[in-house]
């Protein structure tokens, strides 16, 4: 199925405060206002449905524009969003301020797709961090998620976050939720691709930033919801690579039915660029049409 040419949207999206609820309304001014940027792919012709893909920490959803062409080409209508803090959207880097506030940002995103398509199925697609973000929306809003796969999943995220300083440190260094830790990922362990890591390496759009903030959400969300993928009550898919280096494939492993979990020999963590990606998204296609 041949597919149209990518569109890039932003999404008026609503501040958040600190607990990650709904800061200062609209206004005709841009005061209360974040831009969520969202590139769009589609067949021609008529959706069978509607598909959101979460990217990773400090990555961009436009890099997945590869993958998202391959799904588009089974009929879906992809939504590659830059969660806040990432790539062209606006928002402090590496930073959320919740997952209220996650949870908000996908589902405006489903709520565009919806509007577009009010009556077709919708599906999410997470990576890494964004793996732990679609399991927790398909987890508090059971009605909006036809089916989830879940990539290299974060169930025990190693992130290099910020400590408190001891002694008179203290009243030079005040640390935060928003105060800037590393993700500790590098291309060399996020692929095994000499290309993906040249591409990786010159990207100005990924980073290596996160939050105290963002960091502790993430092991919070692994730590709740980890227990409750098999309840879901939809199909769930996790696919992981036996060799990431980044996430350990444990957990995964250990994961049974209802739930499907599929392995790839020798898979590094970013496994929609890593060798054999084209292979894996035409897998999930393929998982997905059943």
């Amino acid at each position: 199925m041949s597919t149209a040419e990518p569109l890039t949207t932003y999404l008026e999206l609503r501040e958040s405060t600190a607990a990650g609820e709904e800061g200062a309304g609209l206004s005709h001014t841009s005061a209360g206002l974040v831009l969520l940027h969202v590139l769009e792919i589609a067949p021609l012709g008529e959706p069978t449905g509607g598909l959101t893909l979460l990217h990773d920490a400090g990555d961009h959803g436009t890099r997945y524009l590869a993958a998202a062409r391959i799904l588009a080409e089974g009929g879906w209508a992809v939504a590659l969003p830059d969660m806040r803090g990432h790539g062209r959207s606006e928002g402090e880097r590496g930073h959320s301020a919740g997952l209220k506030e996650v949870l908000r940002d996908v589902q405006a995103v489903q709520d565009h797709l919806a509007y577009r398509l009010p009556d077709a199925r919708k599906v999410l697609i997470g990576q890494g961090l964004g793996a732990l973000y679609a399991l927790a929306y398909a987890a508090e809003h059971p009605d909006q998620a036809a089916a989830l796969v879940l990539l290299a999943p974060l169930w025990q995220p190693r992130f290099e976050l910020p400590e408190a300083a001891g002694g008179l440190k203290r009243l030079f260094k005040r640390v935060g939720p928003t105060t800037p830790g590393r993700t500790g990922f590098d291309a060399e362990r996020l692929t095994r691709d000499l290309a993906e890591r040249e591409a990786w390496k010159k990207d100005e759009l990924v980073h290596d930033v996160i939050t105290l903030g963002a960091g502790t959400q993430a092991a919070a969300i692994a730590r709740d919801y980890l227990p409750r993928v098999a309840e879901l009550g939809l199909p769930v898919l996790v696919v992981h690579g036996a060799s990431d280096a980044i996430a350990d494939p444990a957990p995964s492993r250990a994961l049974g039915p209802p739930v499907e979990v599929r392995i790839v020999e020798g898979g590094a963590h970013d496994l929609l660029h890593d060798f054999g990606a084209a292979e894996l998204a035409s897998a999930i296609r393929d998982w997905l049409r059943v």
